[in-house]
This record gives structure tokens, C-alpha cells and sequence, in this order.
């Protein structure tokens, strides 16, 4: 797996296709973000787009953070089913910066396991002023599909990422997954985190714990007949016990789940 702090990269990955970015979905800073979090770390901007099953295209193809300021951090995660051979390129990219991988399950998955569910995050820290469009990986065709999720991060006071964690299982009617993060996070960090799973037979809704219980939602996927099913959530930690979150659902037949986290300071 290629998945550190540092962002070492995968030199082995081929690169992606050429990949459309309009038409974009434009999303705005929210001015009442403060309410929820006060005006510490705090989440000001979120979009997410979806490649249903069988479509094999992004609808919009791109996210573009439209007032991107100084300081703001910018983190991309996904669940995506890929359908792709090993070693393809399984990364977003940004047009305006550089994204940093922090945990990218689709490198030790596609091509490689079965199925080929995983989650990813990645960061851009310290993004230059000015809007962001953010396209997502190529995820193949016909059968690949997934969504992105864009989150913009304002009040950073160290602008890195302190510890992250990740999850990645299969079974037989899977009732929840878990996730944790890898070190502990001090009162102040804002913790985000992704989970998502893949099932054997389509139903019309996942039933997810929307949001689990102590996070606040960001973004949910909740169509297990024609997408991988996934939910995005964070929280600013309150004591060091706040780095874990488990999701549940409804749905009798997951057989794989996918999950990450990372607290930012």
C-alpha cells in the first residue's frame, strides 16, 4: 500500500487517463460554519459528486472550491468500487495544487482483492488562495463507481495531519465497521472520517447511522442498488478518546467494508 503522513507516492501506479473536469459542481464557503464548532478548526465548504454503477462517468465530473483563503486546507476522500487493473492510478487530482496521499486503500486493492471496495484521504494543507477544482479518480468502466467528497477546512494552527487510521475487511452480512485512529488526538483537533461498503444484493437504502452518534454528517451516499454506499462525518475532538467512530446500517448482505480517518491540526 502507498498510504503514509509523509505522502511517499506509488512510482509503480500508471498513470490516469485523461479525465474530463466539467462540468463542475461549485460549492461556496458556508458563512453560519462557525455555529456548529465555533470558530476554531472548523468545516466551511463541503460537495460531493457520484459515478453510479453501469454509467462509467462522474455527474458533475469535478468539485471546484470556489474561495479557497489562506491557511484553508483542503481534504478529498472517497469510497469507490474499482474497476481497474493493479497498478492503475487510483488517485484525485487537483488543477490548482498538489493533493497529498494519506491513506489510499486502492492501491493494495484494485487488481488485487476482491471486491475491489476502498476508501481514501487526501490533503492539501496549506492550499494557495483561490479556487480549487477537484477531479476524481478514473474508477473504469463499465462496472467502477463511487462518490467524492471535497471538504474545506478553515482555523489550522499547525496545518498537518497528527494521526490517521484506516479499516479494510469482507465477510457475511457485515452489521458495521469501524475505525480508529492509529495515535490519540489532543481537545481541538478536528477529526474526519469515511466508511462505506459494498453488499451482494441491491436494496433500496443502506439504513445508515446518520451521523453516528458525537459526529456531525458532511455527506452520505445511501444507494446500495446502484453505488458503493458511504457516509463522511467529523467532529473536533473534545477529550482523547474521540478517535474512533463505528457506522451501522440496515442492510443483511455487506460483504466488504472500507473506512479512514485522519485528525488535523
Amino acid at each position: 500500500m502507498c498510504a503514509s503522513v509523509t505522502g511517499s507516492g506509488c512510482r509503480s501506479e500508471r498513470p490516469p487517463p485523461d479525465r474530463p473536469s466539467q462540468p463542475t459542481l461549485t460549492v461556496a464557503p458556508d458563512p453560519n460554519a462557525s455555529r456548529a464548532t465555533g470558530t476554531g478548526r472548523r468545516v466551511v465548504a463541503v460537495g460531493q459528486i457520484a459515478q453510479p454503477w453501469h454509467v462509467g462517468t462522474w455527474s458533475p465530473a469535478s468539485i471546484t472550491l470556489s474561495e479557497v483563503a489562506a491557511g484553508d486546507a483542503i481534504v478529498v476522500l472517497g469510497a469507490y468500487w474499482g474497476d481497474l487493473e493493479a497498478r492503475s492510478s487510483t488517485a484525485p487530482t487537483d488543477l490548482h495544487g498538489t493533493l497529498q496521499d494519506i491513506i489510499n486503500q486502492g492501491s493494495s486493492t484494485v487488481g488485487r482483492k476482491k471486491p475491489p471496495v476502498f476508501a481514501q484521504l487526501y490533503v492539501e494543507l496549506d492550499a494557495q488562495p483561490g479556487p480549487h477544482t477537484i477531479v476524481p479518480p478514473y474508477l473504469g468502466g463499465p462496472a467502477g463507481d463511487g462518490t467524492l467528497y471535497v471538504v474545506q477546512v478553515r482555523g489550522l494552527t499547525e496545518r498537518r495531519v497528527i494521526t490517521s487510521g484506516q479499516r479494510w475487511a469482507t465477510g457475511t452480512a457485515l452489521p458495521d465497521v469501524s475505525v480508529a485512529l492509529d495515535g490519540e488526538p489532543v481537545p481541538g483537533d478536528l477529526i474526519i472520517a469515511i466508511g462505506g461498503y459494498d453488499n451482494t444484493t441491491p436494496r433500496d437504502h443502506a439504513g445508515f447511522s446518520h451521523p453516528p452518534a458525537g459526529w456531525l454528517p458532511l455527506g452520505i451516499l445511501d444507494d446500495p442498488a446502484n453505488n458503493v454506499p458511504s457516509e463522511l462525518c467529523y467532529r473536533v475532538a473534545d477529550d482523547a478518546h474521540a478517535g474512533s467512530v463505528t457506522w451501522t446500517w440496515t442492510d443483511p448482505t455487506v460483504n466488504v467494508t472500507a473506512a479512514a480517518i485522519a485528525a488535523l491540526r
